[in-house]
């Protein structure tokens, strides 16, 4: 074929591309909920528009706290030492840390009335000197996996309130944490809200984490169980990686039941056993708590027995101060708390004595809308959700996080997804009907089309699917808030002066 044959074709090939990119609409065809096909215009390929980038030159400035524990020797001595308590510094805030950031990351309270938090920081002030951890609860979707986000919030509070450790964990989880290293044996089976139903599971006792651990299956009560001794077990052990005040703990709390045959409960602490005991068969929660005089470098739990208990999940706390709970559930828009057994949960929220929730949801539910309205109904749901949470625990504040920017490629640009304003506004307008405080996260990124600058950041603050943060970007976020609740914090503070 001769060249100038090549270029016709070519020519042709480019016009025919040109001319159907014109006809076809600007938002493409959709071919399905998840696929449109789309053309660039001869516009778009000839002249193209240069993408505009939000600018998050405030939100890099800000500084954030180093995760690692780079003194050896002083982390040696905290895990051997006799108490993990420690005195907290009078309160003390720089409010010239808000500057340009201060209207972008504030809490909205109800009717603007800041004074709705104030006996949760009565609490807080307060922490260090009573007889249990203030709890505080943070449920979420996969932007807390692997306890991000949340652990940046934590080790601020503890810095300053008291308290230490990880809090709640689960025994099995389908990602690793950044706080806690944990080694479980091959046969534990993890039951979630999240997802299709087990056939074999004929119970909804998700309990706190909306999830629990067995190591024999679920069986009908009327099943005869086999005679084999089943064995699991779980070990603990302090990350170097992780934030100091993670890695040290002096109390355990174990929560379980549900188990119709004896098991025996065994616990090891570097390697040397500390207890065995046999539980009894139970149809109800049960707390096994155990008191350390040191932090170890190595906890093993171990069970045995025919028929495994519904394990709820661990506690790592310390016995004052500020316990902080990473509750993460890929896919999570908040749903599953209503498939949940009611009195499980209520059961467990009122051993763990919980004072604040912090629920951050919205994300998964943006991809999946059609129409404004669709956002407004998430809204109502949102709203009952918080109204079911408040029933469960009176008296718990509530703060709720709102979605953070999501992009979708329209064209050649990536671009706030549809109907994500929506969606915060409808989860604004819902918490604050419902007494519960709101964080824009949406808006402290930066707002619209944001997340692109937090892609192409250095270090990157989110990853290139323009949804979920990076490890530093995680950090950023976790900043931010800790910065909006700490200043009023703040205001109440300095009204006692």
């Amino acid at each position: 074929m001769r060249p100038v044959h090549v270029l016709l074709f070519l020519l042709a090939v480019m016009a025919g591309l040109g001319i159907l990119g014109a006809l076809l609409p600007a938002e493409g065809v959709r071919v399905n909920d998840a696929f449109a096909l789309r053309l660039p215009s001869p516009r778009d390929v000839l002249f193209p528009m240069e993408e505009e980038k939000v600018d998050i030159s405030d939100i890099l400035a800000v500084a954030t706290d180093s995760a690692a524990t780079t003194d050896t020797e002083a982390l040696a001595d905290s895990l051997t030492a006799d108490t993990v308590v420690e005195a907290v510094q009078p309160f003390v805030f720089d409010t010239t840390k808000l500057r340009p950031l201060e209207e972008r990351i504030a809490l909205h309270y109800p009717n603007d009335d800041k004074r709705l938090l104030w006996p949760l920081f009565a609490k807080l002030e307060a922490a260090n000197s009573g007889k249990h951890p203030l709890r505080i609860m943070h449920y979420g979707d996969s932007q807390l996996e692997g306890d991000r986000i949340t652990a940046y919030v934590r080790n601020k509070l503890q810095a300053q309130f008291g308290g230490t450790g990880p809090g709640l964990i689960a025994v099995a989880d389908i990602v690793p944490s950044f706080s806690i290293d944990r080694v479980i044996s091959a046969n534990w089976i993890r039951y979630s809200a999240m997802g299709r139903k087990d056939r074999s599971q004929h119970h909804a006792r998700y309990g706190a984490l909306s999830s629990f651990s067995r190591f024999t299956p679920i069986l009908p009560d009327t099943a005869a169980l086999d005679t084999i001794i089943h064995e699991a077990a779980v070990t603990l052990k302090p990350l170097r990686r992780a934030y100091g005040k993670a890695q040290q703990y002096n109390e355990v709390k174990l929560y379980y039941g549900w188990h119709r045959a004896p098991v025996t409960l065994e616990v090891s602490i570097n390697g040397v056993q500390l207890s065995s005991e046999v539980i009894e068969p139970a149809d109800r929660l049960l707390v096994r708590e155990w008191k350390l005089t040191e932090t170890p470098a190595e906890l093993t739990i171990t069970f045995k027995g025919v028929d495994s208990p519904d394990v709820y999940g661990l506690s790592l706390e310390s016995r004052t101060g500020v316990a902080v709970d990473n509750i993460a559930a890929r896919g999570a828009a908040g749903y599953e708390f209503r498939k949940a057994d009611q009195g499980l949960l209520v059961a467990m929220y009122n051993d763990l004595d919980v004072e604040l929730l912090i629920l951050q949801y919205g994300g998964n539910v943006i991809p999946n809308l059609k129409s404004a309205e669709e956002a407004a109904q998430y809204g109502r749901f949102f709203g009952a959700q918080i109204a079911r949470f408040k029933k469960m625990i009176p008296g718990v504040s509530v703060i709720v996080i709102g979605p953070s920017d999501m992009s979708i490629k329209e064209g050649e640009a990536y671009v706030t997804r549809p109907f994500l304003e929506e969606v915060r506004d409808a989860m604004k307008t819902s918490s604050l009907a419902q007494g519960a405080v709101f964080w824009d996260m949406y808006e402290a990124m930066g707002g619209r089309n944001s997340m692109v600058s937090w892609v192409t950041a250095n270090p990157p603050l989110a990853a290139t699917d323009y949804t979920h943060f990076s490890p530093q970007g995680a950090k950023k976020v976790g900043e931010l808030f800790y910065t909006a609740l700490i200043n009023d914090f703040a205001g109440y503070y300095g009204s006692k002066q």
